[in-house]
């Protein structure tokens, strides 16, 4: 079994990906969306700065060392970048849903973890980053329906 340490390493890397991702579409979205793109990406990086924070500072309370190198971060992530010169409302939502999915099936495995291993701040903290990803995977596809 991967450690609890080793799940929220993953995901610091992860979410350093995804922050990077998302402040590319923001600065690069064209099209007739662009203000309601350009606000939302800028929230959602907000969001997930919130985490990456939070997540790591949880990994160093448990005596982990919470990554903290772009080489580090571009091994270990599952995320990739996005890479286009432009973007779509479709390509950044696609995109989005895709990352948010992703992250969480992710979070759903460590909150089992740490339930099983008796660490409800760990369980607790993944509790409501699983609700709020519900959500906004729900607004986003609302959206792009």
């Amino acid at each position: 079994m991967v450690s609890i340490e080793k799940r929220l390493a993953k995901h610091v890397s992860d979410l350093a990906v995804l922050f990077i991702k998302l402040h590319d579409y923001h600065w690069h979205v064209r099209g007739p969306q662009f203000k309601v793109l350009h606000e939302l990406t800028e929230a959602l990086y907000d969001g997930v700065n919130e985490q990456y924070d939070a997540i790591a500072e949880r990994l160093v309370q448990l005596g982990g060392k919470a990554p903290a190198s772009a080489a580090v971060y571009a091994r270990e992530s599952s995320i990739s970048e996005a890479g286009a010169a432009f973007y779509t409302a479709d390509d950044i939502l696609s995109g989005v849903i895709k990352d948010f999915e992703y992250l969480l099936g992710e979070y759903k495995v460590t909150r089992k973890l740490a339930a099983d291993i008796d660490d409800a701040a760990t369980d607790t903290l993944f509790a409501d980053y699983i609700k709020d990803l519900e959500k906004q995977i729900w607004m986003l596809k609302a959206m792009k329906a």
